[in-house]
């Protein structure tokens, strides 16, 4: 048989690009998770206020869900510290008084201001990358005024700084403690000028810990926290303005000490 110009060849398709190569990948969100989501909402904007109880046939009609969803969503709620179990009374929103948002406070102080320094002197290029990527999404959900998203986007970035500064113990420790501090975030960003003032806060955060100076972060990071308990606690008790007690400033001979 000829091979006449006129015959169709077929094309080479060695090197074709996967069809799949560009695909984005779409994260799945169950309704176990919304109902958690929903949930961690109200009690964050005290639709269902600190103290109040918990009833799972009321949940369900409110969320027009099964009461295994809800039932779910509330343990994992209780284990992030959001809810609590009290003999003879059930599930309620965990209730926050001065004495426990200042002791909160003052371990917050410490342990970030640690995680920032150690981040300085042990953080891969990597953790960098992510903590850029971090801040960019904060700086985003702050545009958009969107409260919980910048909430999520907050802890995120301390995620990293924890990752970074490679000290499991700093994160364990601070890992019960997660629901409510989310929790005093959201009152704290709830205060008239708090947002804008926090926003500053975290460049100055980001800056610090992508810098040389461990000290740099250490400050930046405490005074940071000690600003937020400011806040928190004026949101519970509006005659609260001064800061929870702190010890002296550290040398830096004791910072490292501690690192």
């Amino acid at each position: 048989m000829g091979t006449g110009l006129n015959q169709r060849v077929a094309p080479d398709t060695s090197t074709d690009m996967p069809t799949n190569s560009l695909r984005i990948a779409r994260p799945v969100v169950t309704l176990r998770d919304q109902v958690v989501e929903r949930l961690r909402e109200a009690i964050c904007d005290q639709r269902l206020p600190q103290g109040s109880r918990l009833v799972e046939r009321q949940l369900c009609d409110m969320l027009g869900v099964s009461r295994t969803l809800v039932r779910e969503a509330l343990r994992q709620l209780e284990a992030e510290g959001f809810v609590v179990s009290t003999p003879h009374r059930g599930l309620s929103v965990a209730s926050l008084d001065q004495a426990t948002v200042r002791s909160i406070y003052e371990v917050r102080a410490v342990l970030e201001a640690l995680a920032g320094s150690l981040f300085v002197e042990r953080a891969t290029d990597k953790d960098r990358q992510l903590l850029t990527a971090a801040i960019a999404n904060y700086r985003r959900a702050s545009e958009h005024d969107h409260g919980i998203s910048r909430l999520h986007a907050t802890a995120r970035f301390y995620d990293v700084i924890f990752a970074g500064a490679q000290n499991e113990i700093i994160s364990a420790t601070l890992r019960p403690l997660s629901g409510r501090i989310f929790l005093l975030r959201a009152r704290s960003m709830s205060m008239p000028g708090r947002r804008e003032e926090s926003a500053r806060e975290m460049e100055e955060i980001f800056a610090a810990v992508l810098g040389n100076n461990p000290d740099d972060a250490w400050k930046a990071c405490r005074e940071h926290v000690e600003r937020a308990a400011v806040y928190a606690l004026r949101s519970l008790d509006p005659d609260a303005g001064a800061p929870p007690s702190a010890p002296p400033a550290r040398s830096s001979s004791t910072k490292r000490a501690i690192r």
